[in-house]
């Protein structure tokens, strides 16, 4: 095969699907791998939590009703004997993209009893020293059963790669290379236009604005003590994440008021941002970590949006296009003077100056190249 004529049905695996990065990227490549008219389905290795679905972010979305996930099973027993009988029950099936590490053995173990040969590519989308031990000697073990193997940032890579070189036994076992393959948005998700944005207050109100679950980690802190700080009758705070959160973190009391307000399930393509709105995204991975990533398909989303984002400092190795932008700007959250003055100058920025760097940016963070190497790798 060599074309995406020949490309029947493509399966794509995760784990679950919760609001999150990787489950954020899947759901775009069913819209983006749909959208050229090929085939794509959906499995996840666990049932849907319904006040924590990604699909429910997209409800809004037409292309999102198209989409149908298929549960696996219980265990991992009948997780491959399920997706066994599906691979012997369509043989247009062309390939599988996993997202998920068990998902990779799975779907190998499935392809042997099914007796296909089929390109199963594993996406990693997690730091190597954000795992415990354990864990990462079972991640490197079950990559093995992948054909390729991407990270989809270049930090990924590298924390990778430095581990296994690190160890005697790996450096000499593990010959498999990792690829970084940089992911995307699907544009048209985020500039539907099918239906009226919301807005949780008067219209000409900016906001400052959080999109994430509520970890330690993601920095809500941060944000929620600026927000506190300087909202008021011209400035509100807008918080959007899944039910399913920290509740020692997030008080609901703090955030259902005149000023500050709380969404669940909903996503930035559902909500009206006024000129003058900016996203926090503090992200704080601890000093051991040393590859810290701090571009997220959020950041990205509201980049399509005109939304400038306020991020942790970023080494931009896998965005090397969004260091210079006026739309991606990083700081030390620990200096308040200088996070104030940032967020003064993005708030202030020209309508017509934030639609140009939009226009610039645009092909850039689209999910189509990203779909391309999917397409080419199956296409043989």
């Amino acid at each position: 095969m060599n074309n995406t004529e020949d490309l029947s049905t493509i399966l794509l695996i995760t784990g679950n699907t919760r609001v999150g990065g990787a489950q954020r990227i899947l759901l775009d490549e069913f819209y983006e791998i749909q959208s050229r008219g090929i085939g794509v389905q959906i499995v996840s290795l666990s049932p849907s939590i319904p006040e924590d679905d990604i699909l429910n972010v997209d409800s809004n979305f037409q292309p999102s009703k198209e989409v149908s996930v298929e549960y696996a099973g219980v265990n991992r027993i009948s997780q491959v004997l399920y997706l066994t009988k599906v691979l012997k029950e369509n043989d247009g099936i062309s390939g599988i993209v996993s997202h998920d590490f068990p998902g990779v053995v799975i779907c190998r173990l499935a392809c042997f009893f099914s007796r296909k040969r089929l390109h199963i590519s594993l996406y990693i989308h997690q730091l190597m020293d954000m795992s415990s031990s354990v864990q990462r000697q079972k991640r490197i073990f079950m990559s093995f059963f992948a054909s390729q193997i991407y990270v989809s940032s270049f930090q990924f890579k590298k924390s990778w790669e430095e581990y296994l070189q690190s160890s005697k036994f790996w450096s000499f076992v593990f010959k498999k290379t990792i690829v970084f393959d940089r992911m995307g948005i699907f544009l048209p998700r985020v500039e539907n236009s099918d239906h009226m944005k919301i807005s949780p207050c008067p219209r000409n109100v900016p906001h400052l604005v959080f999109m994430s679950r509520i970890t330690a980690w993601k920095g809500f802190s941060d944000f929620k003590d600026f927000a506190m700080t300087y909202t008021r009758d011209g400035l509100h705070s807008l918080t959007l994440t899944t039910r399913n959160n920290r509740l020692d973190i997030l008080n609901e009391s703090d955030f259902v008021n005149n000023y500050n307000h709380l969404i669940y399930e909903s996503g930035v393509s559902n909500i009206y941002f006024p000129q003058g709105s900016v996203h926090f995204y503090p992200t704080n991975y601890g000093h051991e970590i040393k590859f810290p990533q701090s571009i997220g398909m959020n950041v990205l989303e509201f980049l399509a949006v005109g939304v400038p984002s306020i991020i942790s400092p970023e080494s931009f190795e896998s965005w090397p296009e969004l260091e210079s932008s006026v739309l991606v700007r990083t700081v030390d959250w620990t200096d308040k003077e200088a996070l104030f003055s940032l967020w003064a100058e993005l708030s202030s920025l020209n309508a017509s100056t934030v639609q140009k760097e939009v226009e610039r940016l645009i092909p850039t963070i689209s999910i189509s190249s990203h779909v391309n190497q999917i397409v080419k790798d199956l296409a043989f």
